[in-house]
């Protein structure tokens, strides 16, 4: 009985030792959390403190990860008074228009749609800059295949059918439906 109790006490002073490390090590990841999001609104105040427009000042260190209040502080609204979102319907220079594409009907989305979109962003806005009527619209369904498959594979799975044994129309009916539903 005397072993049991004082294997019994070990455990609870194990127990205790152990809640007291998980309960310190929960008090430095908020103090550490704390701390980051301390040194994040320090850059991102010294970024607001740099007039628009302007150089930013970027001695200091730079967030771990990307933190667009730094970032456009001093940018974002120098670019709306300078109607860089706007494209100039005076400019003697031809027409820049680049479509943008949506998603693909699957919903994927992938790093090459962030990349595509960034690299158009990038010279729609150096095109307005540079005084061209630019625009960058939305598009429409560039993935016709895509959608083609997926509604055949969705024939197949819940009507045992193929678009041959439909034929054109009826499945083309289908494809509109389907597109309808989903906005493929």
């Amino acid at each position: 009985a005397k072993a049991a109790a004082a294997a019994k006490e070990a455990a609870a002073a194990k127990a205790a030792v152990g809640g007291d490390k998980k309960a310190k090590a929960k008090e430095e990841a908020e103090a550490k959390k704390a701390a980051e999001a301390e040194e994040l609104q320090r850059i991102i105040d010294a970024a607001r403190a740099t007039p628009a427009g302007t150089k930013k000042d970027i001695k200091a260190e730079m967030p771990k990860g990307y933190c667009p209040p730094a970032v456009e502080a001093a940018w974002y609204e120098w670019w709306e008074k300078s109607g860089y979102f706007k494209p100039d319907m005076d400019s003697d220079k031809p027409p820049f228009v680049v479509v943008i594409p949506p998603p693909n009907v699957t919903g994927t989305l992938h790093l090459g749609h962030a990349l595509t979109n960034a690299i158009q962003d990038t010279l729609v806005r150096w095109r307005r800059m540079s005084g061209y009527n630019a625009l960058w619209v939305p598009g429409t369904d560039h993935a016709g295949i895509a959608t083609q498959t997926v509604v055949e594979k969705k024939l197949q799975r819940e009507r045992g059918i193929s678009r041959h044994d439909l034929g054109r129309e009826a499945f083309l009916e289908e494809v509109y439906k389907w597109v309808e539903v989903y906005g493929g």
